[in-house]
């Protein structure tokens, strides 16, 4: 039997009183979403990248490139590195961001990390970053980091444009790789592209993607001068839980929404999917619901949950109807302003 995580974790938010408003104020920079119904959205979403995304990359950057600036120079910060190597899976040099930027510089590092998972993803928190580097013959093969949180991400400070290495892209696993069989064309050769997607680490680039989907970073071969190899950031958003913030209290936000999310868990039952469906409610003074938006999902149908004559995408599209027709029933109490109330669904 399936356990519908997201709909119990909603339910201890409103009886335990921990739903949250978010840590920081709501900023909508780096928006992918509109009013829409959610049937229609496009989906799921297994990648998505976000350039230009840090305006203090280019300090990060200069952080790390004074600390490698004379090689026979010996200071406290070139003794933070753990040179991680597991034989066949993962050869990097890694040390937590926490312990290498100064404390004001890590804050607006925090800050724009958490601040995109709360207005994108619907997750409320990070986890705590890694600043790693890659030089001659690091890598990672494939692994997935299903139980760290449900978005990986890799913040890149790569001087891609200048590198002196080949690699060091993030392999993807391709969603059909893992439904192989289904449409299988036995006219048709297959080569890594057809398997794989890869995402360059550009300068100052974000990537974040589905942590379940196997992923991997392509052995970098050149330079052993940290200055011109991969230097990236990286960890999980985490803490997919409902959080509000506007006019109303936290008490009218969980009475408004117990009824839907009551009837969302009786009308799916056992869902036949996995993965995650973050929405935002948009509350008016009056307490009426004035826009449901789809922020992501990574919903993909479980083979061995599905009845035989049923299709993958008709399960995520049943879920998707439901969330939107009982959400769009609900009624709040009036408050002075208008509310924004963010509720991510986790299917596990």
């Amino acid at each position: 039997m399936r356990a519908m995580v997201g709909f119990i974790k909603v339910a201890l938010v409103q009886s335990l009183g921990y739903l949250q408003r978010p840590s920081l104020p709501p900023a909508m920079h780096h928006s992918r979403c509109c009013s829409m119904s959610l049937a229609h959205a496009d989906g799921p979403t297994h990648i998505l990248t976000s350039p230009n995304f840090l305006p203090c990359a280019a300090e990060l950057r200069a952080v790390f490139d004074d600390a490698f600036a004379e090689p026979r120079q010996a200071h406290p910060m070139r003794f933070v590195w753990d040179y991680w190597h597991v034989p066949g899976q993962y050869t990097l040099h890694r040390t937590m961001a926490s312990d290498y930027f100064d404390e004001d510089l890590f804050a607006k590092l925090t800050d724009a990390l958490t601040t995109f998972g709360q207005e994108e993803l619907g997750c409320r928190s990070i986890s705590p970053p890694w600043l790693s580097f890659y030089v001659d013959g690091c890598e990672q093969s494939l692994h997935a980091d299903v139980p760290q949180g449900p978005f990986a991400y890799v913040l890149s400070l790569t001087l891609w444009d200048e590198r002196a290495f080949t690699g060091g892209e993030t392999q993807i696993l391709r969603p059909q790789v893992l439904d192989y069989w289904r449409d299988f064309d036995s006219s048709r050769g297959l080569e890594l592209n057809d398997l794989l997607t890869e995402v360059p680490p550009l300068f100052n680039q974000l990537t974040v993607f589905d942590a379940r989907v196997p992923h991997a970073v392509q052995q970098v071969q050149g330079t052993r001068d940290p200055r011109r190899g991969r230097v990236v950031l990286h960890g999980w958003f985490t803490e997919p839980e409902t959080h509000f913030s506007g006019g109303m209290a936290e008490d009218d936000v969980a009475n408004g929404l117990a009824p839907s999310l009551t009837a969302i868990q009786e009308s799916l039952g056992q869902p036949t999917i996995t993965g995650l469906l973050s929405v935002r409610m948009l509350i008016d003074e009056s307490g009426e619901l004035s826009e449901l938006t789809h922020l992501i999902d990574t919903l993909v149908a479980d083979p061995a949950a599905l009845a035989p004559d049923e299709h993958p995408d008709e399960a995520r599209l049943t879920v998707l109807k439901t969330v939107e027709k009982e959400l769009g029933e609900a009624s709040f109490a009036p408050s002075t302003q208008g509310t924004k109330i963010t509720i991510p669904f986790v299917f596990d």
